[in-house]
């Protein structure tokens, strides 16, 4: 069985949350306005952004409407993240 490479693996993964923030504030979109904007309550939006809440894709959908990136991309920012926090995890049981 191949063994994984840990270095690929880093430090701290990247809620797809984090870049909606980033996203958000570069265009100038209050947190609340975008909420109401997609038809989600703001503290649900507020948790996403937070890292608490995944990205579903009815919500990445919505993300690809009204911001014009695909929901492709946040569905796999996602998965990107999910594994990347799978691998930091079995990282630390190793230690």
């Amino acid at each position: 069985m191949a063994t994984k490479n840990k270095l690929s693996v880093p430090f701290m993964p990247i809620h797809p949350g984090s870049i909606l923030k980033e996203e958000l504030r570069e265009r100038g979109i209050k947190q609340k306005d975008f909420a109401q904007l997609i038809g989600m309550r703001e503290t649900h939006l507020s948790t996403l952004i937070k890292g608490r809440r995944n990205i579903s894709a009815e919500v990445a959908d919505k993300l690809e409407t009204y911001l014009g990136i695909s929901s492709v991309s946040w569905l796999n920012l996602q998965t990107q993240y999910d594994y990347d926090c799978s691998m930091i995890e079995e990282r630390v049981v190793e230690t």
